[in-house]
């Protein structure tokens, strides 16, 4: 077996206790309820598996909301890029932005308690460092490799036991679709052309549309680059790694984070108090994710978390913090200058970073998935994300993808739902008894595997629980720090 190489190797510290606070949408006391852990470095490939079983990260902190438990359950969503089609509205909203970078028109003073851009987030989960201190030039590396290879020849011959999980049936499905007794109705553009043609031909004029004129569509990237060169504003967008605004742009940081705190207290009601320097760098500019480039690629394409700025002339005016995963770009957080509220840069900014993955996609095909976060659909503020064709959910029971119009009726009808029709269908990445032996723990600067350490330590259930939440993918990958002595 080959041995491990401690600066790949994924690092966390497990929070055992089931954690309870007050929801940040429904403002339940206790209500939100998930288990946590804090990582202090995460391999790519272990994030992008965390969150395709409805992990999220704060930060460093980890965490994984329990969705039958928790009074508002957040469903992981994600839109297939490549099958995205641009709305009506969000072709709107690009115009105005267009428009406005290109003649200034459009601008209106804020007004105080005037709504800002439907985009509202998450609540933030921000949780402390646990005491214990660890020195990776010290940990014995070569021990751990021996006692893999010993643990892996044991496991061949050893009885496999499933850990088995209560899954519920599923719900009756509610008849959707088009009433059959009721004429379909016409588009708006249909009903435009039809009285059109009867306004020419009371004139006496044959309509004859242009039909080269009607196949033409323009794509998402058509309308975001439809900005002249002689436009009045400058307008440009800078990907920059969040290690190197921590590191050695502090200037960029200094300016973020005067953006951020106008962002909170203006959007979010945070007293100025609350915005500290200190938290922006530990929410939004920490990462676990190790930085790694793309192997075999000529470009510039890094996996790890970056800092997409939003620029116009000289003036810094949103940032959307992203995770660029092998699969995926998964958004962190999108904050804006409330002065600019008018050109609804929320929405625009999503439409900006699917746009960002079909560019990473044409250099990685791998790469097709943009990441929002949860949808939240028991919070009606939360469900703009939902609006974002080409969007599917993750069941909460079998982790397979579904399109969210298929969801919605169960949705509607239970918060908490298996999104999964099929009653036979399983967690196919569920671990089983061998897998969750072969975990690796530190204990005291030395490493070992759960199959020895539960001799001296127990903590079954402890184990159990963490091989059920992180799936058989990362229970060979993470290595988790242990506070006994």
């Amino acid at each position: 077996m080959s041995s491990i190489n401690i600066e790949k190797i994924s690092i966390v510290h497990w929070f055992p206790e089931l954690e309870r606070h007050t929801c940040g949408y429904c403002k339940k006391e206790n209500g939100a309820v998930s288990y946590g852990m804090w990582a202090e470095q995460l391999n790519i490939d272990d994030y992008q598996n965390l969150i395709d079983r409805g992990w999220r990260r704060s930060g460093m902190y980890c965490y994984k909301p329990i969705m039958d438990l928790t009074c508002c359950p957040q469903y992981t969503i994600r839109c297939n890029t490549l099958q995205f089609k641009i709305s009506k509205s969000q072709k709107k909203i690009i115009k105005k932005f267009n428009k406005f970078v290109t003649d200034g028109s459009g601008f209106k003073d804020p007004v105080i308690g005037e709504p800002m851009d439907d985009v509202q987030h998450e609540h933030i989960i921000i949780k402390e460092k646990p005491n214990v201190s660890l020195d990776y030039n010290q940990l014995n590396v070569t021990a751990l490799n021996d006692k893999i290879e010993d643990a892996t020849e044991a496991s061949s011959s050893a009885s496999v036991e499933v850990l088995k999980i209560e899954v519920p049936k599923p719900m009756d499905k509610l008849p959707v679709g088009p009433n059959p007794n009721k004429p379909p109705s016409k588009k708006a553009k249909v009903l435009r052309l039809e009285r059109k043609k009867q306004k020419l031909l009371a004139k006496g004029i044959v309509f004859e549309p242009n039909a080269s004129k009607g196949n033409e569509v323009k794509s998402l990237e058509d309308f975001l680059k439809d900005i002249p060169e002689n436009a009045k504003y400058k307008f440009k967008t800078k990907l920059i790694p969040s290690v190197h605004i921590n590191n050695e742009l502090e200037n960029d940081k200094i300016i973020e984070f005067q953006l951020y705190k106008k962002y909170q207290m203006a959007v979010h009601n945070d007293p100025p108090d609350k915005c500290t320097i200190t938290g922006f760098t530990r929410f939004l500019i920490s990462s676990p994710l190790k930085s790694v480039r793309v192997r075999g690629n000529t470009s510039s394409v890094t996996y790890g978390t970056f800092h997409q700025q939003y620029w116009l002339d000289d003036k810094l005016i949103a940032v959307a913090v992203l995770d660029i995963l092998p699969r995926c770009v998964s958004s962190v957080y999108f904050f804006y200058d409330p002065e600019y509220r008018f050109l609804t840069l929320g929405t625009y900014g999503s439409l900006r970073e699917i746009q960002f993955v079909r560019s990473l996609h044409a250099t990685v095909p791998a790469i097709q998935y943009y990441y929002m976060g949860f949808y939240i659909h028991s919070c009606p503020k939360m469900r703009y994300k939902g609006k974002i064709n080409q969007s599917f959910l993750l069941c909460p029971e079998t982790y397979n993808w579904f399109p969210i119009d298929d969801c919605i009726t169960k949705l509607d009808k239970n918060k908490y739902s298996r999104l999964n029709d099929d009653p036979d269908a399983v967690d196919e990445n569920l671990c089983t008894r061998a897998d969750i032996d072969r975990i690796k723990v530190c204990v005291s600067y030395s490493f070992t595997l759960f199959g020895n350490y539960k001799h001296q330590y127990g903590e079954q259930d402890v184990f159990d629980n963490i091989g059920r939440l992180i799936g058989k993918k990362n229970a060979s990958n993470l290595l988790f720090v242990s506070s006994k002595e």
